[in-house]
């Protein structure tokens, strides 16, 4: 659910296959759980994101990061918080925070994507070819 603040909250199971063989959680399976939380903020503000794809429209990343401050580990749930940062026509950048369960911050991260045609990966501006979507983000911001 989206709350008053525009954020985003999705709990997720740590996975064994998500860790390496310490426990740990493998430093790139932070980018899937960043996915995981913009899939489901889509979705959440009521667009399915494979039909937005059927309709020849795809949000390739052009930009991930991520700011690793406390390990996670296998067998932990963890609360990925994902909320708009910036909009433009063509692109979409979120804001992510992954909390255990206790409250502890673990990463923080930022992921941009952009708007293309999914035949040519040519820019498509969301302003012209996704109305409905870039309307509901402006109103987030």
């Amino acid at each position: 659910m989206v709350d008053k603040n525009n954020t985003h909250k999705l709990k997720i199971q740590l996975r064994y296959s998500d860790s390496d063989q310490m426990g740990v959680i493998y430093h790139a399976n932070y980018f899937s759980f960043f996915e995981q939380g913009r899939t489901a903020f889509l979705k959440e503000l009521g667009f399915d994101y494979y039909k937005v794809e059927e309709e020849g429209i795809i949000f390739p990343v052009r930009d991930v990061s991520c700011t690793y401050l406390k390990a996670m580990r296998f067998g932990e749930e963890v609360t990925i918080s994902t909320k708009l940062h910036k909009l433009t026509k063509i692109k979409i950048t979120y804001y992510h925070e992954v909390h255990n369960s206790v409250g502890e911050l673990k990463a923080t991260g930022y992921t941009t994507v952009i708007s293309v045609d999914k035949e040519t990966f040519n820019i498509i501006k969301m302003d012209e070819k996704l109305k409905d979507i870039y309307q509901k983000y402006l109103g987030l911001l």
